[in-house]
């Protein structure tokens, strides 16, 4: 028997136009390359804070604008203190947002977790805040025994952060909450975490210690030891972000020796 076929079955309705599909690549790791951006993105930050902080302490004081192109040396202290802090709280987030966008995850928590951005234990901290002091104190008296530092050796930072006022003030927040904070987080977070993973733990530790001392040779002054110092500092700081895989320790240990500077330098000087 022949049975009829509707006309549904017959012609059946054309399929649906395939939608459009969006894909987005993966995120892939911060290695070598990456972290090497972001510290290249960062010292193009300081330069450019400093650029404007310039601009605006020369028309603000009125003093001669050839101190722009002074040698750090020779570069109103004053001058170089403003700069610095207007790095730290420009380039400070530019790090953060940078890292952020390059390294995996969903949230803030899970893209900066890798680069030790995670919970520390109450013991660990108090660790690092005792070996910044021990550093602090052994070095700092040691080498001031062999090597007893030269007059006017402090560098400029140092002198403009003898001066009374909100000089002072303003040097306590940048050596104590400002620095710790931002320079672990470049240097034993994203530099350590990308060079560990492209070149394993010794060559990433001996590029993030070398390249930690480089950026703090205006601090010496004219006191070549304390190099070594800041050297010892660094390794430091690298040992304790290995050994507790965070960086809250190190920037216990880094705020703790940094407060001990600043008060050695206004109460033991």
């Amino acid at each position: 028997m022949n049975m009829p076929f509707s006309a549904d079955v017959q012609n059946p309705p054309p399929p649906p136009p395939p939608g459009i599909q969006i894909v987005v690549p993966e995120r892939t790791p911060v290695k070598a390359m990456k972290a090497i951006l972001v510290f290249i993105v960062y010292m193009v930050t300081q330069v450019i804070a400093g650029a404007i902080a310039t601009i605006v302490y020369v028309i603000a004081t009125g003093k001669d604008a050839a101190m722009v192109a002074s040698s750090v040396e020779d570069m109103d202290p004053v001058l170089l203190l403003v700069a610095g802090t207007a790095g730290f709280v420009l380039g400070g987030p530019v790090v953060f947002a940078l890292a952020r966008a390059m390294e995996r995850g969903s949230t803030w928590k899970e893209a900066l977790a890798p680069f030790g951005v995670v919970k520390a234990s109450p013991r660990a901290i108090a660790a690092g805040v005792g070996l910044g002091v021990a550093i602090a104190v052994v070095l700092g008296f040691g080498l001031e025994m062999v090597f007893p530092s030269p007059e006017n050796a402090e560098g400029p930072l140092i002198q403009a952060a003898a001066a009374p006022g909100w000089q002072r003030i303003l040097f306590v927040l940048l050596a104590v909450l400002l620095a710790p904070v931002i320079e672990e987080f470049l240097f034993r977070g994203v530099m350590y975490t990308g060079m560990l993973r492209s070149w394993g733990k010794w060559p990433a530790g001996i590029v993030v210690t070398l390249s930690f001392g480089l950026l703090h040779l205006a601090d010496v002054g004219g006191y070549w030891p304390a190099l070594f110092m800041i050297t010892v500092v660094g390794l430091g700081l690298l040992l304790v972000r290995i050994k507790t895989k965070s960086l809250i320790p190190a920037i216990a240990m880094h705020a703790a020796y940094n407060l001990f500077q600043v008060l050695a330098l206004y109460f033991l000087s």
